[in-house]
């Protein structure tokens, strides 16, 4: 009998030889299954790519220290008395009015500006000066100036210019801003002057990219404004308006003007006006001593989404006309409410800040062709002879609003009585239904509120159907889906014109 360990011994040899006989004819005739003897996912293989080191030479790479002491010198502060009139001094009456402090006639505010020639020009923001009895200006060595002339000041751009009588001044290098692209660094410098604790606080330098260009955020009061922003996350706080916007290479870009805050303080968002378009501004002002600017006559509002569906346009571009001027250069060649402008001199136009520019770089008098798409999705293309802008001072009011309804719109709609006709003055020839209630969440108010608000504006027509009563309204309204745009034709008794409203409804509403 045999010996049972060798029994066992030479049965393990003989099962190992049998495996490894096994998994050379899987391996020959690849039987083996992917995924079990095989790798679950390649090798990672890296790809250099061949990098620019040019790229590179506008990225600071020891900070901004250079580039902030080339700069600062070209910084100023500036102080703006203001005087108070009499009556808004308020004063308690007798015979209390004699514990009441003294009211000063006059207010201080400061801001920031920087110097653009060795001769002493200063530019700033409109706001810093506007309404100023007195401008002082000091200088990043401690030279102060009291006989600053204010040169002129544009409050569509938001610049001002101003002139001291200086020597040993320097100048900040004026780059451009077109080329300028997001994602660049930059910093903003300014020199706000008011008094933190003992000393005031002068020069400052915070640092950031560009976030975005064109950027129109609606905060300069003016009819005819020219928001036209570069976006950046470099700290803009209150005082350092009008300080410059450094690139990488130590030139401005552009001048500090606002910031976007819920709360007041820096939240993110700063704007600054481009150097290209406060240059067009400065050359003027010292010029004429005024802006010459070339105009249309409208009011524009930009294409979206559901304007372009409207229209039939295959994606949103250009600028829907909102308001004419009378008598002014876009009357005259037969643009009217509704249109939408899409290409000056052949060159089309992607939005409102590019029509404005577009518009800007003409001279008053010159003659351009406009192309416009108008209600009825028909182009056309008219002479326009540009006339010299007028600032008009407007005033921003809230539409009225209501509770939720039932309406698609968020609309309660009446008809429109004789008494009515009257009160507010309504043409004869116009008819329709009239809003009496506006739900402040609808559809519609979102769309309203955004242009020109009125009281009690009276819709015309729907998806290009006349209505004349209620019933007629609420049969349109009950032929739209989930989904689609409604057209609205919405006479305005303020502008006493019409005006094309177009609204997006949600697809899957509550």
């Amino acid at each position: 009998m045999r010996d049972p360990l060798r029994s066992k011994l030479n049965l393990i040899i003989t099962a190992v030889v049998a495996f490894a006989i096994g998994l050379g004819i899987a391996a020959r005739f690849d039987l083996t299954p992917p995924g079990v003897a095989q790798e679950k996912n390649p090798p990672l293989r890296l790809v250099s790519s061949n990098w620019d080191a040019s790229a590179a030479q506008t990225i600071p790479m020891n900070g901004f220290a250079e580039i902030a002491e080339q700069i600062t010198p070209a910084v100023v502060t500036i102080y703006v008395d203001r005087d108070i009139a009499e009556h808004s001094r308020r004063r308690l009456p007798e015979p209390f009015d004699q514990f009441q402090p003294e009211i000063p006639p006059t207010v201080r505010g400061s801001g920031s500006g920087f110097i653009i020639s060795e001769d002493g020009y200063i530019v700033t923001n409109n706001h810093v000066v506007e309404d100023a009895a007195r401008i002082t200006v000091e200088l990043f060595d401690r030279r102060r100036f009291d006989d600053v002339r204010l040169v002129g000041r544009d409050a569509t751009t938001d610049i001002a210019l101003l002139k001291l009588e200086a020597d040993d001044l320097t100048a900040a290098s004026l780059g451009t801003s077109e080329g300028a692209r997001v994602g660049e660094w930059v910093l903003a410098v300014g020199s706000p002057g008011f008094t933190r604790g003992t000393e005031p606080l002068t020069m400052t330098v915070t640092a950031g990219i560009i976030s975005a260009k064109g950027r129109n955020i609606r905060i300069i009061d003016e009819s005819s404004a020219i928001e036209d922003f570069i976006q950046t996350d470099a700290a803009i706080n209150p005082g350092n308006s009008g300080g410059p916007l450094i690139n990488a290479q130590g030139r401005v870009i552009g001048v500090n003007a606002a910031i976007a805050s819920r709360s007041g303080s820096y939240e993110g968002y700063g704007f600054a006006v481009p150097i290209d378009l406060a240059r067009e501004v400065i050359d003027d002002l010292v010029e004429y001593g005024r802006v010459r600017r070339a105009l249309l006559g409208v009011q524009i509002t930009a294409v979206d989404a559901p304007i372009a569906t409207d229209y039939g346009l295959e994606r949103p571009f250009g600028a829907q006309v909102l308001r004419i001027e009378e008598g002014m250069a876009a009357a005259e060649a037969g643009i009217r409410v509704g249109d939408l402008i899409v290409a000056i001199d052949g060159e089309q136009v992607e939005s409102v800040n590019d029509l404005q520019t577009k518009i800007r770089k003409r001279e008053p008098g010159e003659t351009v062709r406009v192309e416009v798409v108008d209600y009825e999705r028909e182009r056309r293309t008219v002479s326009v002879r540009l006339e010299e802008a007028e600032a008009v001072q407007t005033a921003s009011i809230a539409p009225e609003v209501a509770e939720e309804t039932p309406d698609p719109l968020g609309l309660v709609v009446d008809e429109i009585s004789s008494d009515v006709r009257r009160a507010l003055d309504i043409p004869g020839e116009v008819d329709g239904v009239m809003i009496t209630e506006m739900d402040r969440f609808g559809q519609f108010a979102q769309r309203w509120g955004r242009m020109s608000p009125s009281d009690n504006p009276i819709i015309v027509s729907v998806n290009r159907t006349e209505v004349g009563s209620v019933d007629d309204y609420r049969r349109e309204i009950a032929r739209v889906e989930p989904g689609d745009v409604v057209s609205l034709l919405v006479y305005d008794p303020n502008q006493r014109g019409t005006i094309p409203v177009s609204v997006p409804l949600p697809s899957n509403p509550r």
